[in-house]
């Protein structure tokens, strides 16, 4: 990938301290962190928040088949790009928790802690397509309908703060490749650094369902809190407290 097209992906805010990636859920931008991007700041790590591949600022190939593989190696590219060698904090939200651990998963020794923020909890991909075409008629519209691109114009035209650029391709294949195609319980089950996993009582309760009886690694520490599923953007300081709560804790322990 171009350098140039890598540059535009991501800002760097600085800081001597640790470094500490953030990234974006579905249909968003790195402009989701603006209210949580300052505290960890103000904290002393440093911050970078990226654009996943396909949304935002971030290169939009028509030929990528927007899954796993193609979202880490974009993760990784910008990485490398900044010349990052030493290990990272990887805060991620929704999508982005995905896209999180699945690098974790494939890049252990690159990865200091990870925090994933209101995951997509999806047990299968069967459960993920039923959960999502069962929580309305606009869903099921907007996901399947022939005429569902009119749909996205509307959308576009009337949430266009609230959506991140993005195109039909990186988002039709991002929700198929990845979301709906989820690995999330077995990457838990078996992830192996420090692991935040923040969920909200108002988040869908098929994830409450699924967390039940889930096999989980010792280094999980699992957190409900009464929010919804945009903590970060309604609740920050919220959520800061418990990063920060859980990052004293593996302070505390090391």
């Amino acid at each position: 990938m171009r350098a140039s097209k890598i540059k535009k992906s991501y800002t760097d805010y600085g800081g001597n301290g640790d470094v500490f990636i953030l990234l974006h859920g579905f249909l968003s931008s790195s402009k989701y962190w603006n209210k949580i991007q300052p505290l960890l700041s103000e904290s002393g790590v440093r911050v970078i928040t990226i654009d996943l591949l396909g949304f935002g600022a971030a290169p939009k190939p028509k030929q990528s088949r927007y899954d796993y593989d193609a979202h880490t190696q974009h993760l990784d590219d910008v990485l490398g790009y900044l010349k990052i060698s030493t290990t990272v904090t990887i805060i991620g939200h929704s999508m982005g928790a995905l896209v999180a651990s699945n690098f974790t998963k494939q890049n252990p020794g690159k990865v200091q802690s990870l925090i994933l923020l209101h995951p997509p909890l999806y047990k299968d991909i069967l459960d993920a397509r039923n959960t999502l075409r069962e929580t309305g008629r606009l869903y099921r519209f907007l996901l399947d309908s022939k005429y569902r691109h009119f749909g996205w114009i509307f959308m576009r035209t009337f949430f266009r703060y609230q959506l991140g650029r993005h195109t039909r391709l990186s988002r039709e294949k991002s929700l198929k490749n990845v979301i709906e195609a989820t690995e999330i319980f077995g990457e838990l089950e078996n992830v192996d650094v420090d692991t935040l996993l923040l969920t909200g009582s108002k988040d869908r309760p098929e994830y409450r369902k699924n967390l039940k009886n889930a096999p989980m690694s010792s280094r999980v520490v699992l957190v409900e809190e009464d929010v919804s599923h945009h903590s970060p953007v309604k609740n920050p300081a919220m959520v800061y407290g418990v990063i920060g709560e859980f990052l004293d804790r593996e302070l505390v322990k090391s």
